[in-house]
């Protein structure tokens, strides 16, 4: 099992005036039973990251692949992915807004 992310970047507000980019061609290989921790300023791309690994956020562009399949793909099970890759919200009490 692995996670690989091939040149992922997102971006929001895109096609607005309030155009942020978060995330910018990123590449990023997780093995099997590696935990990582992510280390950033606020507002660095920590989470939006992190729900990019989950699926909870679609990258705007790049790839997502676990154990070699693209999580994008309309016969990929999210169900599977998020069983296996598991996130802890700082704060669980918080709304989360959730785009596909």
């Amino acid at each position: 099992m692995s996670i690989i992310l091939d040149n992922v970047s997102y971006i929001y507000g895109e096609g607005s005036g309030f155009v942020k980019e978060a995330l910018k061609n990123i590449n990023l290989v997780i093995d099997k039973n590696e935990f990582i921790g992510l280390i950033g300023h606020t507002g660095s791309g920590k989470s939006t990251l992190t729900q990019i690994l989950n699926g909870l956020l679609k990258a705007t562009s790049g790839t997502v692949y676990y154990n070699g399949q693209d999580i994008y793909d309309k016969n990929f099970s999210m169900k599977t992915l998020r069983s296996k890759v598991g996130l802890v919200f700082q704060y669980p009490e918080a709304p989360i807004k959730i785009s596909l």
